[in-house]
C-alpha cells in the first residue's frame, strides 16, 4: 500500500513538472531551433560585457565622442537585454548570467588601459565583437521560420549596425588590424582560482616526476645487480669440491698407471 502511494505521488510530481515546462514554453510557440537559441544566447552575452564597457567609457575616457558612444551602448543594450530576457522566458530558453572568459579578458584589458590607449582598445574590441555577431544575426533573420525570432533578429540587426557605425565614428578603429581577443588574463578568468592552484602546484609536480624517475632508475640498477644467494654459493662450493675430487682421483689413477709400468 505504501509503495503504491509513493508511486502515485511520484507520478503526480512528474506530471506537474511536465506541465510547468509546457507552460513556460507558451502554448502555440514551436521549440527554438539551434540557431534561434544561439542568437538569444549571443545577444545576452553581448549585453553582459558591453553594458559595463559602456559605463567604463564614460568614466575612463576624456574623449567626449567616446563617452557619448558609451552612453548609447549602455542604453541600447539595456533595452535589448529586456527583450532578450522576455523572449527567452517565453520559450523556456536558458541564458548566461555572466560574460564568458574572452569577454572578461577584453574588460580586463580596458580596465588596465588609460588615455588614448583606452580609447583605442575600447573601440577596437567592441567593433570586433559586433563584427563577430553580425553574420549570425543575418543568418537567423534570413532562415528562421519563427515570426517572433524574425522580429527579434531585425531589432538586433538594427542595433548592431548602429553600434558598428558609431564606434567607427570615434576614429579609433583600425580596419587593417581589427584584433582577435587578447590572451585570457589570470585575474579576469572565472576559474582564476583553479589557474592559481595549477601554477602553484607546477614545481611540486616537476619535483615529483624527477623523484619517480630517480626511483625507477634506482630499482632498475638493483635488479641488474643481484647478489648470489647462499644456496647458489653452496651449490658452487659443492660443484668445486666435486671437480677437485675428480682431479684428485684422476691424479691417483695416473700415478698408479705410472707405478705399474715402472715395476714392469
Amino acid at each position: 500500500m505504501k509503495r503504491s502511494l509513493a508511486s502515485l505521488l511520484l507520478l503526480l510530481v512528474t506530471l506537474f513538472a511536465a506541465g510547468q515546462t509546457v507552460a513556460s514554453a507558451q502554448p502555440g510557440n514551436p521549440p527554438l531551433s539551434y540557431l534561434d537559441g544561439e542568437l538569444l544566447t549571443k545577444v545576452k552575452l553581448a549585453g553582459l560585457w558591453e553594458i559595463p564597457s559602456g559605463q567604463m567609457a564614460q568614466e575612463r575616457s576624456s574623449d567626449p565622442r567616446v563617452q557619448e558612444v558609451g552612453r548609447t551602448l549602455v542604453s541600447d543594450h539595456l533595452m535589448l537585454d529586456d527583450v532578450t530576457n522576455q523572449l527567452a522566458a517565453q520559450y523556456g530558453h536558458p541564458l548566461p548570467q555572466a560574460p564568458n572568459d574572452a569577454q572578461k579578458s577584453w574588460l580586463t584589458e580596458m580596465a588596465s588601459s588609460t588615455g588614448a590607449r583606452f580609447d583605442s582598445v575600447w573601440a577596437m574590441r567592441l567593433r570586433a565583437a559586433h563584427g563577430m555577431i553580425f553574420p549570425l544575426i543575418a543568418q537567423v533573420r534570413a532562415e528562421t521560420t519563427d515570426p517572433e525570432i524574425r522580429k527579434y533578429a531585425t531589432t538586433a540587426n538594427t542595433v548592431v549596425m548602429k553600434h558598428m557605425t558609431i564606434l567607427e565614428s570615434t576614429n579609433n578603429v583600425d580596419y587593417a588590424t581589427l584584433a582577435e581577443p587578447t590572451p585570457l588574463m589570470l585575474n579576469s578568468d572565472s576559474d582564476g582560482t583553479t589557474m592559481v592552484v595549477a601554477v602553484a602546484l607546477l614545481p611540486l609536480l616537476v619535483a615529483l616526476a624527477v623523484f619517480l624517475l630517480w626511483f625507477a632508475t634506482r630499482r632498475r640498477g638493483r635488479r641488474a645487480y643481484q647478489p648470489v644467494s647462499r644456496v647458489d654459493d653452496e651449490e658452487d662450493d659443492d660443484y668445486g669440491d666435486s671437480r677437485r675430487g675428480h682431479r684428485r682421483d684422476a691424479g691417483k689413477r695416473n700415478r698408479l698407471f705410472v707405478d705399474k709400468e715402472y715395476t714392469r
